[in-house]
């Protein structure tokens, strides 16, 4: 009685109601958003489906309240709509006729998803001639009514209440067109192929986020057009067990299997033969730490394989099958691993290889070998991110290439460390640059050497020399014999002064025997022993002293071996004669210092040349002779 009366009371508000509201449509009274040929009733609070402009071909109503829809909910629906959804409407219940209005329109989309709907029967639909995507998702569905559409290509039943795989096989196929389904997010836990597998044109199912606990030999053998398959992300408490040829299908280009908790004993090593045409595989986010030669066996038989996902697998190495058999890889997924290290050339057969993904492992170094140039020349992207590089110099060559082709390098420069390591911070250690750097070193020692020679070499030659012609035991003074009584030090720009002067008074005036070495040097000796030998066997040392006295080395090693041979009490005294004012730019430390502890005779004193030589005579005999 109740029931009646209800449907009484929506004849009335039809009646009375509707015509008011629908004198004009929904476009042109601001109830929805309307654009060239589509319709947006988005969270208006509708309780029906207005009318629209003949123009509208897709309504979009969404987010209003339709708890039931019956087979007034359509009438105002023109025939030239194509897409109807209805997302978040609050739809329990759905009648048998609801949509036999529909049954010549062109509507070839029904989106009834996000919405309490808990049965489903496939009869319902029948009625839209042309629907070929159906989507039911994130609904209450428990069960499903056996029926056909012979037109639908796609239908969406995921995250609803299955408890079991549907058997679309009842009438031979409920979908004799089908090409995608969608049963992901619910609770299957056995995979029934035969409630498929009728469907020839089935290309693509997903299965994702149920229960399955395993997948038995030639389960999916029998599907004839299946291209793109995934089993991932299994909510059983058990991992996925893959038996031998579970996939023996030659028609399976994609298969995903990841977070399934797959482990290489849960995996038959024979569970992708028959596969010989997989593009691509996804295996990550599973756990293959235990047995890997076991996974190179399983993965041997994919020769066709282009991509492979093996990230987050807990793997130490990458599999050797990747060389030997996967030759025609375009891209490589191996990231979120604990690969330290591969071999050198390791990559040398992949000729095809393009995207390498290594980022997230433990890898410290990588040498040049490992990423040959033909390989580096021919990847597209690399992920290298995120692994504790040791930032020494055998990655110069790798921070060189990412710097010459960021693009390359996947989020670059997120996640790259060891960046501001350069050829010339790392040149200091190379045995180049020890090499250079030690003959380097050895040349600036020796010029400096060289420089510190010459500008001391009569100190040097001094201290040699004295070193050499030390006496090893002083005599007194008075005890030793001397050859000569006066050395002469002076330069050869003064000679004609000492041979005219000096040489005339002292020695014939004077009897004074006096060391000349134009004269008294032996021939064929060294210099410096002359010098010595000389002036250790002179009682006194006259030095004549002018500018260019002080500007020869000669010169001034005499006079230092003089003040030597003084200290020494080798020689009685040194005597300075000055023939001429020294210039400042001439006048040596030493120098300076003798005329100023020496009482020096200067040739033009008080202008008297009679005490000039008076001067020089009492300071070169002894007292006795005077």
């Amino acid at each position: 009685m109740m029931v009646d009366l209800r449907k009484k009371l929506v004849i009335v508000i039809l009646v009375f109601c509707l015509p008011s509201v629908n004198a004009q449509d929904a476009c042109s009274t601001g109830l929805c958003r309307c654009s060239q040929r589509t319709a947006t009733c988005k969270n208006a609070n509708l309780t029906y489906i207005p009318k629209f402009p003949l123009r509208i071909t897709a309504i979009h109503f969404n987010n209003n309240y339709l708890p039931h829809i019956d087979s007034t909910t359509f009438l105002n629906i023109s025939n030239r709509i194509r897409i109807i959804t209805l997302h978040n409407n609050g739809i329990q219940s759905i009648d048998e006729n609801v949509f036999q209005n529909l049954s010549n329109f062109n509507v070839h989309l029904l989106d009834l998803s996000n919405n309490r709907i808990k049965l489903f029967n496939i009869s319902t639909f029948l009625p839209i001639k042309y629907l070929s995507v159906l989507r039911l998702g994130n609904n209450k569905i428990s069960t499903i009514v056996a029926g056909v559409i012979k037109s639908l290509t796609s239908i969406s039943i995921n995250n609803n209440n299955l408890d079991n795989l549907p058997n679309f096989c009842d009438h031979q196929s409920s979908f004799p067109i089908l090409r995608k389904i969608t049963l992901q997010g619910n609770h299957i836990e056995n995979f029934f192929p035969e409630n498929l597998n009728c469907m020839d044109k089935l290309e693509h199912l997903n299965l994702n986020e149920n229960a399955i606990v395993s997948l038995k030999t030639d389960y999916f053998h029998s599907f004839r057009s299946l291209t793109w398959l995934s089993i991932q992300n299994q909510g059983s408490p058990d991992p996925l067990i893959i038996q031998e040829r579970a996939f023996n299908n030659s028609k399976i280009l994609t298969l995903m299997l990841s977070i399934n908790k797959l482990s290489t004993d849960h995996l038959n090593e024979h569970a992708f033969d028959g596969c010989d045409n997989l593009r691509k595989l996804d295996l990550s986010k599973n756990d293959f730490v235990q047995n890997e030669e076991k996974l190179n066996v399983a993965l041997a038989p994919l020769k066709s394989l282009k991509k492979l996902y093996l990230n987050r697998c807990r793997l130490q190495s990458i599999p050797i099958v990747v060389a030997k058999f996967l030759q025609r890889l375009n891209y490589l997924y191996i990231g979120l691993n604990r690969i330290k290290s591969w071999p050198d050339n390791f990559f040398e057969n992949n000729t095809d290889l393009q995207d390498l993904n290594v980022a997230d492992n433990s890898i410290q170094t990588i040498t040049n070998k490992m990423l040959p140039k033909m390989l580096r020349e021919r990847l597209k992207i690399i992920a290298l991110g995120n692994n504790p590089f040791v930032c020494n110099c055998e990655l110069v060559w790798l921070i060189q290439w990412i710097h010459r082709e960021p693009d390359k390098f996947f989020e670059y420069p997120k996640g790259y460390s060891c960046l501001k390591i350069t050829e010339k911070i790392c040149l200091n250690n190379t045995g180049l640059f020890i090499s250079v750097t030690t003959v380097t070193c050895f040349f600036i020692f020796v010029i400096f050497t060289m420089s510190v020679i010459y500008k001391y070499i009569w100190h040097i030659k001094y201290h040699i020399y004295m070193l050499r012609y030390r006496p090893g035991q002083l005599l007194d003074i008075a005890e030793k014999h001397y050859v000569y009584d006066v050395f002469v030090a002076y330069c050869v720009e003064d000679s004609d002064w000492v041979r005219d002067n000096l040489v005339p008074i002292m020695e014939e005036g004077e009897n004074i025997k006096l060391c000349i070495h134009e004269r008294d040097f032996q021939g064929g000796r060294l210099i410096m022993d002359n010098i010595v030998q000389h002036m250790e066997s002179s009682r006194k040392v006259l030095v004549v002293l002018s500018n260019d006295f002080a500007r020869s080395k000669w010169c001034q090693f005499e006079m230092s071996l003089a003040e030597r041979l003084v200290i020494d009490m080798s020689i009685e005294s040194i005597v300075v004669v000055l023939l001429e004012n020294i210039a400042t730019v001439n006048m040596s430390k030493s120098l300076n210092a003798l005329l100023k502890t020496t009482t020096y005779i200067s040739w033009d004193d008080e202008g008297e040349e009679d005490v000039f030589w008076h001067k020089i005579k009492t300071s070169l005999k002894r007292p006795y002779e005077l």
